[in-house]
């Protein structure tokens, strides 16, 4: 028969251990956790990098001579001038 101490000693050994495990799978879940978060987050920044680049290009066409133009024609029924309707004045004297 064995002793108490001895039984008791294994019965802590076997408590410990198997509470080493449980922390040990639950902060694996946690890493798993944090790493797909990680990922969605770096998808997200990828995501919004080409909506910004988008934007950008966007921004940069919409002051554009070129584009101004065209939506004076197109948009608001604007023409060019034509040479008769270009009158100089000279204020120097």
């Amino acid at each position: 028969m064995h002793h108490p101490r001895e039984i008791l000693f294994q019965i802590l050994c076997v408590a410990a251990s198997l509470l080493l495990l449980v922390m040990s799978l639950l902060y694996g879940v946690r890493i798993t956790a944090l790493n797909q978060q990680a990922a969605a987050a770096k998808a997200s920044v990828e995501a919004l990098r080409e909506e910004n680049e988008i934007l950008r290009v966007r921004a940069a066409d919409s002051c554009s001579l070129e584009e101004i133009e065209r939506r004076a024609r197109e948009e608001l029924g604007m023409q060019s001038l034509s040479a008769e309707q270009i009158v100089r004045t000279d204020f120097a004297g």
